[in-house]
């Protein structure tokens, strides 16, 4: 994958999956809150919504010349959605975005002069707010054995890379683990040199695996709290039992990915300890306990439950 420069600087990128009115807020907010004086782009993948859905999106944001919509015909999920839009993106800054949030201030120009400004950075994430305008989580710690039988505190404690938690409150640029998938502004350049978003995971913890990779190729992510976005959380999907079961399946991809047969069993041990306890105080507690003893099969993901829309 190649990045040659471009005349744009930055292409906001978002998926629309039955949610139109979300998408339409985003890209209004956008509109409102980018400085003149960057050239921008926003690419719109459609997840092979509801008919319905898709013609209210169009109806609504075709006529805007800055706005491409790109119909898709399978639901791919959050990352293959977003490397489709990569596809048509030109910018030389990817700011990746759920369509459940919108600009709180002119975060994109931002996080351009301070990525413009500091060497070696591919990445970083705004103040993400929630509807009570509390800070919501905007990083975290990678997974690791470590931190799932000991929690953060003995974690950061014991780990050389002393990476803040979610718990941790930052005021001032700081270097951190992984950021948060709804908000990501990527510098085009390292994004495209390590192949973007592995589409082998269908929702969830895309996030942990491009900023475990971002940081392996030498290169820094940060969160910048002076950028602020707010975040509604959940805009696209309600939560059930599949989409835990999904996260889960995300979950051991990942650590198989990334982790040795000793780290990887131990991980997987504590997830299974923490299951069985939950068997008492969660609604799907047992269902998940047997999903995750049976190794989160893989043919279960919503992945293979998706039709091509006509």
């Amino acid at each position: 994958m190649e990045n040659t420069p471009s005349n744009i600087d930055i292409s906001f990128i978002t998926i629309n999956y039955n949610s139109s009115h979300h998408t339409i807020t985003l890209i209004e907010s956008i509109i409102t809150q980018t400085s003149t004086n960057i050239s921008y782009e926003i690419i719109v993948v459609d997840n092979a919504s509801e008919f319905e859905d898709y013609t209210h999106l169009y109806n609504n944001i075709s006529h805007l010349t800055q706005v491409s919509i790109i119909r898709n015909r399978i639901n791919n999920g959050f990352a293959g959605g977003n490397m489709l839009g990569v596809n048509y993106a030109h910018g030389n800054y990817y700011f990746f975005i759920n369509n459940d949030c919108h600009l709180l201030n002119d975060c994109a120009m931002i996080m351009k002069k301070f990525m413009d400004g500091t060497p070696n950075i591919a990445a970083v994430t705004a103040k993400i707010m929630d509807k009570n305008g509390n800070f919501s989580s905007s990083y975290k710690q990678f997974p690791s054995p470590l931190k799932q039988w000991f929690g953060n505190t003995l974690h950061r404690w014991l780990s050389s890379s002393n990476f803040p938690s979610n718990k941790t409150l930052l005021n001032t640029p700081t270097a951190v683990e992984v950021i948060s998938g709804s908000c990501m502004f990527f510098k085009a350049e390292d994004f495209c040199s390590i192949g973007g978003l592995d589409t082998v995971f269908f929702l969830y913890c895309e996030e942990e695996d491009i900023c475990k990779r971002v940081w392996d190729n030498g290169k820094a992510i940060y969160f910048l709290p002076d950028a602020k976005v707010f975040h509604i959380g959940g805009g696209s999907s309600a939560r059930s039992l599949a989409l835990e079961k999904e996260f889960y399946i995300s979950y051991t991809l990942l650590i198989n990915k990334h982790y040795t047969f000793i780290p990887r069993l131990l991980i997987k041990m504590a997830l299974l300890l923490k299951q069985f306890r939950r068997i008492f105080t969660k609604k799907n507690g047992v269902s998940l306990f047997l999903f995750t003893a049976r190794n989160t099969p893989i043919h279960e993901s919503l992945r293979y439950k998706q039709a091509v829309r006509e």
